[in-house]
């Protein structure tokens, strides 16, 4: 877990006695937006869906969140009420940290103020680089880097792989809507872009990079 990667692990066992493991199913609600969180949630297995309402009783997905990562941090951890919702789209693991105690931990026990800090800003970074692909790159690229990052360092062509979700999980990933989504997809033919229901093939990477403004060195979209 980045977030505990630094810590000892005298304070690992000090966290282990709080928390418990839980295994919820899909289409589960996690939290709500607007809601002030009792416990911090970390993904250790299965994808969530972050979610915002647009009017009563109805909700958009506006991003997805893998595995390994803690869900809502920064309102839980300044108890402030969460922007977006939570809902797990596939069945998923978390382990479950009670919030009050958290914060009680890191206020006495220095040692923790640092690894949290360190996830706290590389998260920021994350973002930084996301709203710039938003800014600069078009959906159909965006989509491309997202394709090429789920098919990995592989260099025969064609690629296969399988989307680890539905489309219209990954229209929110990207930030797009389900109907830009499919124009973006077929776009994509014209290079080498064969998909049939969530089986992909990308027939050549090399111009699939060049059309995302991608080297093999450079950072792609994180599944």
């Amino acid at each position: 877990m980045p977030l505990l990667a630094k810590c000892s692990s005298d304070r690992l066992a000090e966290l282990n006695d709080l928390a418990d493991l839980a295994r919820v199913g899909p289409d589960e609600v996690l939290f709500r937006e607007g809601e002030l969180l009792q416990e911090l949630n970390i993904l250790v297995s299965g994808f969530v869906a972050e979610t915002r309402g647009r009017r009563q009783g109805d909700h958009a997905f506006v991003d997805v969140l893998g595995p390994t990562r803690p869900l809502g941090f920064a309102a839980a951890m300044r108890g402030r009420p969460s922007p977006t919702g939570a809902r797990t789209m596939t069945s998923a693991r978390l382990v479950v940290i009670p919030i009050s105690e958290l914060r009680s931990m890191v206020r006495v026990k220095p040692d923790l103020v640092l690894p949290f800090l360190d996830y706290a800003l590389a998260a920021l970074h994350e973002q930084e680089l996301e709203l710039c692909n938003m800014k600069l790159r078009s959906s159909v690229q965006r989509l491309a880097a997202y394709l090429l990052g789920l098919a990995g360092d592989a260099e025969t062509n064609p690629a296969r792989f399988v989307l680890p979700y539905e489309k219209r999980f990954l229209a929110a990933k990207i930030g797009c809507s389900q109907e830009n989504l499919s124009r973006a997809f077929a776009a994509l033919r014209r290079l080498g872009v064969e998909t049939k229901s969530s089986l992909v093939v990308i027939k050549d990477i090399a111009a699939l990079q060049a059309f995302a403004g991608l080297t093999p060195s450079t950072e792609r979209a994180h599944p």
